[in-house]
């Protein structure tokens, strides 16, 4: 039997975890897979760590539980799982069945078929409000900017172990998993999937949270603003030059004051190379950050 980890992160869902290990026994009935679950509680403050042992204890399943010191959101749990996988293969899924555990199957055989370092179950059609579905697609959208392709992307993942090596060397928050997963998979895929509603509950993720966490995936994760500063200074550059040769022509021609037109003419010209400078600097800045940066390691109080 082929092994595989399944990375579970939890996160305040003391409500539908019954019904999660429920699924998870069922399909460990029915699969040809040797299973093995890591479950990471995000530090949710609440009953669900303490749940969710209890409920284990009750099954067979072969599982480890982690639980971190605070809530460092759902793509660093879920990297945290990658650090103390074992198994050859790893697959993800949420808490809230949303999208049924015996799924994995389909998005292994689909790994193994097309010989992928990478598998996503996407979604038929996602049952999640209107806005956030907006949100979410205008996000990808936006990140195309930045070279990479996150239409066909989800939290329903099964990939090899290489992919996650990355994760293997130390524990450092995560604040936007798939740029990780992408550069380390040599090929994906996906496989459509049914989104089905909520167990029990509703999603730890408000809009207000939504909209922070893509602003801060955006702002600081990407060099989009970086290229929308350069490109804009290249623009005001151009600008700034048809601009100026204006006021000489207007000068030569009409005799405009004298002094007039060659402050006019300083000012738009500084003032594009000054932003096209900037923009520069930033991207040399931010490719020194990548380079250097070293995040804390994430604290995990339960092993």
């Amino acid at each position: 039997m082929q092994k595989i980890d399944v990375v579970i992160p939890v996160y305040k869902s003391e409500s539908s975890l019954n019904a999660m290990i429920d699924a998870l026994v069922l399909w460990e009935e029915k699969t040809n897979l040797a299973l093995n679950f890591i479950f990471v509680e995000d530090g949710g403050k609440d009953g669900s760590f303490e749940t969710l042992v209890d409920l284990l204890k009750q099954t067979k399943l072969n599982y480890s539980t982690f639980r971190l010191a605070q809530n460092y959101g759902q793509y660093t749990a879920t990297a945290v799982g990658f650090h103390y996988s074992t198994a050859e293969f790893i697959a993800t899924i949420d808490d809230d069945l949303q999208h049924s555990p015996e799924l994995i199957d389909s998005l292994f055989s689909n790994l193994k078929a097309n010989n992928s370092d990478l598998v996503y179950g996407v979604y038929q059609k996602k049952k999640h409000s209107i806005f956030r579905n907006f949100a979410s697609a205008l996000i990808k959208r936006i990140m195309h900017v930045d070279g990479v392709n996150y239409d066909e992307t989800s939290s329903f993942r099964v990939m090899n172990a290489n992919v996650v090596k990355t994760f293997k060397r130390e524990v450092t928050p995560v604040y936007f998993l798939e740029e990780i997963l992408l550069k380390n998979a040599g090929k994906t895929s996906c496989v459509e999937i049914e989104h089905e509603n909520r167990q029990n509950g509703k999603s730890s993720y408000s809009n207000f949270k939504l909209f922070r966490m893509a602003l801060k995936m955006i702002l600081f994760h990407t060099s989009i603003p970086l290229k929308l500063i350069t490109r804009f200074g290249l623009l005001m550059s151009f600008v700034f030059f048809i601009i100026g040769m204006y006021f000489i022509y207007n000068k030569m021609v009409n005799n405009a004051p004298l002094g007039y037109t060659s402050i006019i003419v300083a000012i738009f010209f500084s003032t594009g190379l000054i932003m096209l400078s900037l923009g520069i600097i930033g991207e040399y800045i931010r490719k020194i950050w990548i380079s250097q940066k070293r995040l804390d390691e994430v604290v995990v109080l339960t092993k």
